[in-house]
């Protein structure tokens, strides 16, 4: 950016007969400086704008990301995008973040649970001190096993573990290292703090102890243990109902899953958003099995190369028509069955969730011709 003066000056030179080479020796810039002035490229005063290096298939991508995960940080978001070929820096990837009016670095959505049970049960750990415990009763076994749920927070899981064993949630923690205190009073109980790192597999073994459950399958269902390099994108749900009824849980308890996990496979569930009702599967198998051929896609594609496809994908799939005679006959047949299913158990036959569900094999399908060479064979 040059300002007017030495604008005018260049304007001057070149009138005289000056060559573009003379000028920017005798100025003190570059050529393609000069060039843009004299051509007009550039005006005085004004800085040129940057290319940007956010395309618009990322910053879609990243949209659907800060909707689907609302505690998600741009810092994360920043890894997932690096693995998908952004190549500017952290900085700049957050100016990015801002020119396109997506949240930035420091957004704090607000919590859409924060009256829920787990909130106040957190609310109650900041206020309440923890006790003085001997150390010879830090190392107990509670009488209950509870389970945690894949991709259950760590405050929830802990919730649940306290009410089965007639305890609170100050009296769980008294017990545990203080690494579970600094967790759960983090809004983002996936976020991995340098300091925090070192102490993850003592916490981790400590809570085995409590449970009696091993340090395996805590690992993999509390996203609290995953370090920051591990994690793949989640989204934001609710739990299937079917899975939290076997153990015998009533409410519904919100959960991160693998972004592209729509479905429960096991038993045949639509997860939709949350506050969305689920939706019955079984008499559509040909949704279910969409889900199954997303999850091989996995094995020779990287997590976020698959929802960049699926998102691209979903933008190729025709707009859902307004009139239901224009509904082509396969979406018509899905659309009908989910709602003649789902109807008796309370979910309006209008919802979005049918409409997502219906186009889902479609996308799918897209997806994987997106993302497999054309050999002739199926993923």
């Amino acid at each position: 950016m040059l300002p007017q003066e030495r604008a005018e000056e260049i304007l001057t030179l070149h009138a005289a007969g000056w060559s573009t080479r003379a000028i920017a020796a005798s100025l003190g810039h570059s050529q393609n400086t000069i060039r843009g002035y004299l051509n007009g490229d550039r005006t005085p005063g004004v800085r040129a704008p940057r290319p940007s290096l956010l395309t618009d298939l990322l910053a879609n991508y990243c949209r659907q990301r800060f909707f689907e995960d609302p505690i998600l940080r741009p810092s994360a978001l920043f890894r997932e995008v690096t693995q998908l070929g952004f190549e500017g820096s952290r900085a700049t990837f957050y100016r990015e973040l801002a020119q396109r009016r997506l949240p930035p670095p420091d957004h704090r959505p607000a919590d859409p649970n924060k009256d829920s049970p787990q909130a106040l049960a957190d609310d109650g750990i900041a206020k309440t001190p923890r006790p003085f415990v001997p150390a010879l009763q830090r190392a107990p076994v509670l009488p209950r096993r509870v389970a945690p749920l894949a991709g259950e927070p760590l405050i929830s899981y802990l919730t649940r573990l306290a009410h089965a064993n007639h305890l609170t949630v100050s009296e769980v923690l008294a017990v545990l290292p203080t690494w579970f205190s600094t967790k759960v009073n983090n809004r983002n109980d996936r976020a991995q703090h340098h300091a925090l790192v070192p102490e993850t597999a003592d916490a981790l073994l400590a809570l085995a102890h409590l449970t009696a459950i091993t340090t395996t399958s805590l690992a993999r269902a509390l996203p609290a243990f995953r370090h920051n390099d591990e994690a793949s994108p989640l989204r934001a749900t609710t739990a299937c109902r079917r899975c939290t009824a076997r153990r015998g849980i009533n409410e519904r308890i919100a959960v991160h899953l693998p972004a592209h996990q729509k479905i429960c496979t096991r038993h045949r569930i639509w997860l939709s958003d949350p506050g969305q009702p689920h939706l019955d599967l079984a008499a559509c198998p040909e949704i279910t099995i969409a889900q199954l051929r997303a999850n091989r896609l996995l094995h020779r594609h990287k997590p976020q190369q698959l929802m960049l496809a699926y998102q691209a994908a979903i933008r190729e799939v025709p707009p859902w028509p307004r009139s239901p005679a224009s509904l082509p006959a396969h979406w018509r047949y899905r659309l009908l069955i989910l709602q003649s299913t789902n109807h008796g158990k309370g979910t309006p036959d209008d919802h979005d969730a049918y409409i997502d569900a219906a186009k889902y094999p479609d996308a799918i399908a897209l997806t994987a011709a997106m993302l497999t060479p054309k050999t002739g064979r199926n993923p």
